[in-house]
């Protein structure tokens, strides 16, 4: 089946072609992964977040769930500068995948355009002297697909990246009102 696509699209048969689609799926694939595991696990800890700063709003203690009771146990006085580093702890450990969904949404055009530039010079070392746009247009447009799978690659990428980072500042206000909450209690 695949002999037969690629004889069809001989411009796609070019190993680096195929190794940049290849890298680009492999990106699609890592990306929605760490979309859908880091927003599970965020909205989790949101969630138990939240119910903390409810607990605490109506009177109660912090709850054992919350990621700053850890820091408050240390001690009998709260200490700001002991929730601050919880806070920061927390924000390290928010963050993780972002880093990776920025720099997916940023490269991947460039490596898809990376595979179209090289498809488009094997494409033009095969016409020779016969050139005519009966054989120039299909060339093209078979080496355009590695730029098309690279914008198809950023755009969720970015997106996930917006996503995550609000679920992220989501949290760590969240964080920093049981914080205050704790200090001025």
């Amino acid at each position: 089946m695949l002999p037969e696509i690629l004889s069809k699209y001989q411009y796609l048969a070019n190993p680096i072609t195929l190794s940049v689609i290849g890298w680009l799926l492999l990106y699609l694939f890592v990306v929605f992964f760490v979309f859908f595991y880091r927003l599970f696990n965020l909205n989790a800890w949101i969630s138990k977040e939240n119910s903390s700063l409810n607990g605490l709003l109506m009177g109660g203690t912090l709850s054992t769930n919350s990621s700053l009771n850890s820091c408050k146990n240390r001690t009998d006085n709260i200490d700001i500068n002991g929730l601050n580093a919880c806070i920061e702890a927390s924000r390290k450990t928010a963050k993780k995948g972002l880093t990776f969904l920025s720099i997916v949404s940023s490269t991947a055009p460039f490596i898809g355009l990376f595979g179209t530039v090289v498809s488009i010079l094997v494409a033009f070392s095969h016409m020779g002297n016969n050139t005519s746009l009966s054989l120039v247009a299909p060339a093209i447009s078979e080496a355009l697909i590695a730029t098309a799978i690279g914008i198809l690659v950023a755009i969720p990428a970015y997106s996930f990246h917006q996503i995550l980072a609000s679920k992220y500042e989501d949290l760590i206000l969240t964080l920093k009102m049981e914080r205050d909450f704790l200090v001025n209690d």
